[in-house]
């Protein structure tokens, strides 16, 4: 079985000396307070175009995410007979959504991580060998949750090669924004029965349930597997991109959209601190921030070592997490720390 590409003694030895602690942290939290801008820099990016140092491809299939929630909104909501350009709700709807914008571009994010497992050592990234194993026993409800998240993730990845995404990977408060706010647009641009709107608005309602859902999935895997755990339980070869940043989010109380954005930070600062902040040894923090600056194109030689990670106070880089938790609420919706 393949097992995480940690970096060799040679290679810690070339970086940089390590870092002082204490500007790590403060960096991770300028980081944290810069990327509020993020989802309104990505809205300028796709409509209109502007100049940003976000990735391109990361962007571009953020815009397909956008057009294929539009479809889906339009399809299940307009009345039977009435023309619609689902590109127009794309760009009343959702483009000026911050939530929505923050939400899929993460997952434009994460879909690239799984693209590029392969060289973590991941064969395939929609069967991570921790969720394939407990499949076996047809009757354990383990074994029920690692089939139900493979077909959820085989999914997901496939839809994205297609620029498309499911109606699901969104959060059902998200959802309800959308229906609701898609709704108003239709009765104004269509003139429509408000009753038959309503109605196709409450069947749309009534029928998501996040518990079908890739994320409540990946949680759930998370939750009868006991995650987090420590040292091996960490490695990405086993896990994957998509449940090791849910083990994250699990263990550090932040939404997984908010992790995967540290992904953009070219040193992974805030990511080291939320890996000692949730209690990671040294060694086993810098080997998944080896792998997923891998895995995310990143220079390796940018990324804190372990010498550097050690130095960090776990109660230090706990309470800046906390620091970051608690100022979410006060963000505008969907803005990410």
């Amino acid at each position: 079985m393949t097992t995480d590409m940690a970096p060799t003694t040679d290679q810690a030895a070339a970086r940089p000396a390590a870092r002082d602690a204490g500007a790590l942290l403060r960096r991770a939290d300028e980081l944290a307070r810069a990327a509020v801008a993020v989802p309104a820099l990505a809205r300028q990016k796709l409509a209109p175009l502007s100049q940003l140092a976000l990735r391109e491809d990361d962007l571009s299939l953020t815009g397909g995410f956008v057009h294929a929630i539009a479809r889906q909104l339009g399809e299940a909501l307009y009345p039977p007979g009435l023309a619609l350009d689902p590109a127009m709700i794309a760009q009343d709807i959702i483009l000026t959504d911050s939530a929505a914008i923050s939400v899929l571009f993460a997952r434009a994010i994460e879909a690239r991580l799984c693209a590029n497992a392969s060289l973590a050592g991941l064969a395939m990234p929609e069967l991570p060998p921790r969720v394939e194993q407990p499949v076996g026993d047809a009757q354990d409800e383990l074994a029920q949750a690692a089939m139900a998240l493979i077909i959820a993730q085989s999914r997901f990845i496939g839809n994205a090669q297609g620029f498309t995404l499911d109606l699901a990977e969104l959060p059902p408060e998200l959802v309800s924004t959308l229906v609701r706010r898609t709704l108003g647009w239709l009765q104004d641009q269509l003139d429509a029965d408000p009753l038959a709107l309503r109605a196709c608005a409450d069947a749309l309602l009534y029928s998501f349930d996040e518990r079908r859902g890739r994320p409540h999935r990946l949680m759930r895997f998370c939750h009868l597997f006991e995650f987090p755990r420590a040292g091996d339980d960490w490695s990405l070869a086993e896990n994957g991109p998509s449940l090791i940043f849910a083990m994250l989010a699990r263990a550090s109380g932040l939404p997984t959209e908010t992790l995967i954005d540290m992904v953009r930070d070219a040193d992974l600062a805030r990511l080291a601190v939320v890996l000692r902040g949730c209690g990671l040894m040294p060694d086993t923090a810098s080997q998944l921030l080896a792998g997923i600056a891998l895995i995310a194109s990143l220079r390796l030689e940018d990324v804190a070592a372990a010498p550097a990670l050690a130095i960090i106070n776990p109660d230090d880089a706990a309470r800046l997490v906390a620091s970051w938790r608690n100022l979410l609420p006060l963000s505008a919706p969907g803005l990410v720390l």
